[in-house]
């Protein structure tokens, strides 16, 4: 009976510290890719980029956030993170990007006592920091891209994962992204840009929680 009492107020304390907040670091892997708009491709290197898309490129984020406590399910994370992402044309050319970014999540989840695996969605907002290519035979018209890369981003992110011992938190968000990447103003008359909503990201989380 003793030993059932205590099962009872360990399982009860666990459900307690399910539903409440506190702070959160993390990090994971960023794995992006950006379709090359054709017209875009047709102008700036016919040789090199006609009809090619642009292939994955692996990054990394990193940063701190807050979760709150649940209601009826559900809870509200905010994070502030610094995310690497970007584009590779070939092995020896990398478009790459480091914005800082705040997705506001809004989690929806089972509390299991040891573990609570949810659902949730964010809007996102952004700001590059950092815009720059490697040399290569592409440098020139990649080079382009990055002068007249916007700064601001806006998109969307869905996914889901699964909160453990209420200290860490395994996550796995898909990333679109609104509104164009950068407005190469050197082809204006013949192209717009590359749009934003062909560039998306996938993100593996590991956060911790105290």
């Amino acid at each position: 009976m003793k030993r059932l009492f205590v099962i009872l107020a360990a399982l009860l304390i666990g459900f307690t510290a399910s539903a409440r907040g506190g702070f959160l670091v993390k990090a994971g892997v960023s794995n992006s890719n950006m379709d090359l708009n054709k017209d875009v491709a047709s102008v700036i290197s016919d040789d090199l980029l006609s009809g090619a898309f642009f292939k994955n490129f692996t990054g990394y984020h990193v940063g701190v956030g807050y979760r709150t406590g649940t209601w009826s399910g559900l809870r509200f994370q905010p994070e502030l993170l610094y995310n690497v992402r970007g584009t590779r044309v070939d092995d020896a050319t990398r478009w790459t990007m480091g914005y800082l970014e705040m997705p506001l999540n809004l989690q929806w989840g089972l509390d299991l006592i040891v573990m609570r695996p949810f659902i949730q969605v964010a809007p996102c907002i952004g700001y590059d920091f950092m815009n720059k290519t490697t040399s290569s035979p592409a440098g020139n018209a990649l080079g382009n891209v990055t002068t007249d890369a916007n700064r601001l981003e806006y998109g969307l992110s869905v996914g889901g994962g699964l909160d453990i011992l209420n200290s860490f938190q395994i996550s796995v968000n898909y990333n679109w992204n609104f509104g164009p990447v950068a407005n190469l103003t050197a082809y204006q008359d013949r192209v717009a840009g590359i749009e934003r909503k062909n560039a998306r990201c996938l993100q593996v989380s590991l956060a911790y929680i105290f």
